[in-house]
């Protein structure tokens, strides 16, 4: 059997050894590279590639005959001549198939493609280091690109708004659909005819270059107009007009694959086949003028790269073909002149969804992703400024340099470091560098200039300029960088151009840098920090926030890398003192506005933007007395705030009540909260180990006042759960109360609060806690030896088997002076046994006993008499809501005559009184002495009662407060009694208790 081309070149190149097959490698390459090869193997190809892989790949690249007598020629040049002369005489012996012309040409196109796919599929970073890509489709995010102008109002709304305003805001083109534009819509049909030059507008960084060699890779991979182009091309207009060989247009069309070369004359022959990517024509420096026009031009003439531009601009080279151009807007008028457009699009950048891509690309890790995007998501000015892609990208590598170094993101440079990275990056990539005339004098006079302009703009409330702003401040004519000074157009009349800066936080940034860079700054920087103190003046707040960031030394001194070329790594002082920042900050605090918290966390901002922590800790002990009460916190507020508090020793007050806290927010606050001479707290629907975390965060000196917990009131158990705690770094008891939680909870809560804050007065309500849950809380308390005054367990679901526990809490608190187990369905039998616990302990401070809703009888009342007989100090006992009836309260209405018996206060209520009981009741007030108050609200006492209680009213002086509503008495009859006077005592009849 014959062999084949295959078999026969793989053969020869076997019979190398591993050296001189690395030799045929390194060879092959270098006579690719020579104008005259036929075919052009990717290099990263054959790197690796073996005999076989070698074989293949050039008879795919260059076809049979022409690979076998590539393989010839290459042999003879590394001296492996006889090898070289078999191959030939095998080759003679080939039948070689001769493809059709229609075939070599796709497999032109098939191996051009691959050479695009190679080319574009990956690209560098801004830092990165030698031999690190990133892969195109990895980083790619789709930008927010639309068909029309913005008029000039709409870039005012955009230009001065924030945060969710200014997505929204973005967010309208996108949702009004015919507005907006994708690369596969670039070229579609409008009124009958497919556009032939469109050109593609957008500020430096905002992702022109990104999309453009997007296009030529989805192009390769047959995922764009492979049904409308047979060939695209990629001019970078910045490395052409660096080009100082003479090129032709054929040249440039050869640049990405030189095996093109056969094929060239067919190419061209259908222009309207051909799709031309144009990127950077604001790059371009000079073009071909009229006057140098040429009279006769051919593909393979040889001029300066930016006299071929400009003949394809004119149309005089490959007139029938399709172009594509990106621009700055202020190379429009330029371009203009030179080509006639029949589709203009502006790229504005990310929305919100886009940002969020952008990080989880470049991050390829979810978790690491996410943490970085909520860690810039609530810093209005940055994660506004994140609509421009460089942004997002500055932001990404900041941050992921902090993770290498196991920082806490918390610890992100400021805004003010962002800002600068930013402003150097585009001014070191983005070719103003490379200018011929700049010098250290120019670009310090382009930023005093543009400062200029934009603390013009500040201080009068504008943000669109005119012609004559730009002269009024030696900008007319100056080269500036798209992003930090903008074109749009006006339609009047007449066009007129109008300028801004990218958007206000860059013009607020810009007027902060003018003086740092000016040497006239006085009498402009004392109104600007005088105007910052007047309610009315809150637009220049960013402005002065951007003043005590450049004032760091850190931020300084990247600024004079960027304005004056210093590289220097040794300390430097700002040209505006401390002592100025800080007399300011005294004026701040010492002003009405300091009342106002959106006022004072912003003075807390600056304060961060410096972040210098000796200074901070000086202007701190000016602004001590925090109150944030019902104002919203964000992530980054809380941030601020904590580095602040973090360089004092102590704070006066924190008042943190109603701020909307997170997890987040309270984890970053945590670590200075011991720091607080007082504070107020309060969180809702957190888990309970963040609020465990909080409990814990207190240090020793500091008293826990009050710590409440409640949930959730629905019956499904929705709604929000509260925390609220108060601490003062000073001796004081602590108040514990929890309210509509379930027992687990509860019980786990007091578990942890009782040891480390030993709460006297402790207020457990509606938690159904069972006789085993109080049983854990009762040994919680006796185990800390907890002082407990207070306590209150109502609305829960007791028997008798929790009296023993209860009664060992009850030996080890004589000072309990309040207790409280209403609404626990205890019954008689648990009373009686309590009844007789609370005799036994001999609680001699027990003022207070709550009985109520437990179900009791008569059948209670005798333990309940020896409880009052032997416990002088009792003065207030509820036994309301029970079932007592008449019997009960006949039995039990001797005792208030019995002198042994102290009460003041009696509450009765809902008992099923009626008028049998009231003679009685009437007799035993007539030798009681103590009594004050009496309470038989919801009972059944009609009009019967009135001579009872005419008697009541004329002897028992003692009696002041009796509380009758909702009984059987009409509301007339009892407002007859409702008030009169024995002697000093003023008598109520319907007050609640």
């Amino acid at each position: 059997m014959a062999l084949s081309a295959r078999d026969l070149l793989t053969s020869m190149l076997e019979d190398l050894l591993e050296a001189e097959l690395k030799r045929f490698r390194l060879k092959l390459c270098e006579v690719q590279q020579l104008e005259s090869a036929s075919c052009s193997i990717p290099r990263g190809h054959l790197e690796k590639a073996d005999a076989m892989d070698i074989a293949g790949l050039m008879l795919n690249y260059c076809g049979e005959g022409p690979a076998l007598a590539l393989a010839a020629q290459v042999l003879s040049l590394i001296n492996k001549k006889d090898l070289a002369a078999n191959l030939e005489r095998g080759a003679r012996g080939l039948t070689v198939p001769v493809k059709s012309v229609k075939e070599q040409e796709i497999n032109c196109q098939v191996l051009y493609k691959a050479a695009i796919k190679q080319k574009f599929e990956k690209l560098k970073d801004y830092n990165s280091l030698p031999g690190d890509w990133v892969y195109l489709e990895e980083r790619y995010i789709d930008l927010l690109i639309i068909k029309k102008h913005w008029s000039a109002s709409e870039k005012e709304e955009a230009l001065l708004s924030y945060g969710q305003t200014h997505l929204e805001i973005l967010n309208k083109f996108h949702e009004g659909g015919s507005a907006c534009a994708q690369p596969k819509t670039f070229l579609d049909t409008e009124r009958g005819r497919a556009p032939l030059v469109v050109i593609l507008q957008g500020a430096a960084g905002i992702g022109k270059t990104y999309t453009v060699r997007k296009m030529m890779l989805d192009w390769a991979l047959d995922r764009l107009y492979q049904d409308r182009f047979d060939y695209v091309f990629h001019l970078n207009l910045k490395e052409l007009g660096c080009e100082k060989k003479l090129v032709s247009l054929c040249d440039l069309m050869l640049a990405n694959w030189q095996g093109l070369r056969p094929f060239l004359d067919q190419i061209l022959s259908q222009p309207q086949r051909l799709l031309f990517l144009l990127d950077g024509f604001d790059e371009l420096k000079s073009l071909l003028s009229e006057e140098e026009e040429l009279q006769k031009v051919c593909m393979n003439s040889k001029y300066p790269a930016v006299v071929i531009v400009s003949l394809i601009l004119k149309r005089q080279l490959v007139p029938g073909s399709c172009l594509l151009i990106t621009t700055r807007p202020t190379a429009l008028d330029r371009l203009e002149s030179l080509i006639q457009a029949d589709c203009y699009l502006e790229v504005l950048g990310f929305l919100e969804e886009e940002r969020q891509a952008f990080f989880y690309n470049y991050f390829q890790d979810d978790r690491r992703a996410l943490e970085a995007y909520q860690a810039i998501k609530c810093n209005n000015t940055i994660s506004t400024m994140c609509f421009v892609p460089l942004v997002c990208w500055i932001v990404c590598t900041v941050l992921k340099q902090q993770m290498k170094k196991a920082c806490r993101l918390e610890d992100i440079h400021t805004t003010t470091q962002i800002f600068l990275n930013f402003s150097q990056i585009l001014l070191q990539y983005h070719h103003y560098y490379s200018l011929k005339n700049t010098t250290q004098a120019s670009t310090r006079a382009l930023f005093e200039n543009l400062g200029s302009l934009a603390l013009h703009g500040i201080l009068s409330q504008k943000v669109i300029f005119e012609k004559e702003d730009l002269e009024a401040h030696f900008l007319e004519g100056v080269e500036i960088p798209t992003i930090f000074l903008n074109t749009m157009l006006r339609q009047n009349l007449l066009v007129e151009t109008l300028y801004s800066f990218g958007h206000v936080t860059l013009q607020e940034f810009f007027a902060a840098m003018f003086f740092f860079v000016t040497s006239e700054k006085t009498q402009k920087l004392n109104q600007l920090l005088e105007e910052g103190l007047k309610a009315e003046s809150g637009h220049l707040l960013l402005t002065i926030r951007f003043l005590f960031g450049l004032s760091n030394p850190s931020s300084y001194r990247m600024l004079k890398q960027v304005v004056f070329f210093q590289q220097s790594s040794a300390t430097v002082s700002s040209t505006i003192s401390e002592e100025e920042l800080l007399s300011w900050i005294q004026k701040a605090a010492c002003s009405p506005r300091i009342n106002d918290p959106h006022f004072h966390l912003e003075l807390l901002y600056f304060l961060y933007e410096l972040h210098q922590d000796s200074f901070v800790k000086r202007a701190m002990v000016l602004l001590d007395n925090l109150s944030f009460l019902m104002f919203p916190l964000k992530r980054s507020d809380c941030l601020v705030l904590a580095y602040c508090i973090q360089c004092c020793e102590t704070i006066q007050n924190l008042n943190l009540y109603c701020c909307s806290l997170g997890v987040e927010e309270v984890r970053l606050l945590l670590p200075v909260l011991k720091k607080c001479l007082f504070l107020q707290l309060e969180v809702s629907d957190l888990p309970n180990t963040v609020l465990r975390e909080i409990c814990s965060s207190f240090s020793p000196k500091q008293s826990v006042t009050s710590i409440h917990l409640t949930g959730s009131i629905s019956p499904k158990g929705k709604g929000q759960t509260i925390f609220k705690c108060s601490a003062k770094q000073q001796s004081e008891m602590c108040r514990l109360r929890i309210r509509f939680l379930p027992e687990e909870d509860t019980v786990a809560f007091c578990s942890w609060i009782i040891p480390n804050h030993c709460p006297q007065e402790v207020i457990l309500q509606d938690t159904q806690l069972s006789n085993h849950g109080l049983s854990q809380i009762c040994l919680a308390l006796n185990a800390n030896n907890c002082p407990v005054y207070n306590l209150r367990i109502s609305g829960n679901q007791f028997t008798k088997s929790c009296i023993p526990d209860f009664s060992s809490f009850l030996v080890t608190n004589p000072y309990l002076e309040q207790l409280d187990l209403s609404g626990s369905q205890l019954q008689d039998e648990a009373v009686i046994l309590l009844c007789s616990s609370l005799q036994a302990a001999e609680m001699g401070s027990l003022q207070y006993l709550g009985l109520e809703e437990n179900g009791l009888t008569e059948a209670c009342i005798p333990e309940i008499l020896c409880l009052l007989t032997t416990t002088p100090s009792l003065s207030y006992l509820k036994l309301g809501f029970n079932k007592l009836g008449d019997k009960g309260a006949q039995r039990f209405w001797p005792v208030l005559s019995d002198p042994r018996c102290r009460l003041e206060k009696l509450g009765m209520e809902a008992n099923g009184l009626t008028d049998a009981c009231m003679d009685s009741l009437v007799t035993c007030l007539l030798h009681n002495q103590t009594l004050c108050n009496l309470y038989l609200n919801h009972n059944s006492l009609s009009m019967q009662s009135v001579p009872s209680l005419d008697v009541i009213w004329k002897e028992c002086s003692m009696l002041h407060i009796l509380s009758l509503l909702d009984n059987q008495i009409p509301k007339l009859t009892l407002r007859n009694y409702s008030m009169f006077y024995s002697g000093k005592n003023k008598k109520k009849i319907g007050s609640k208790p």
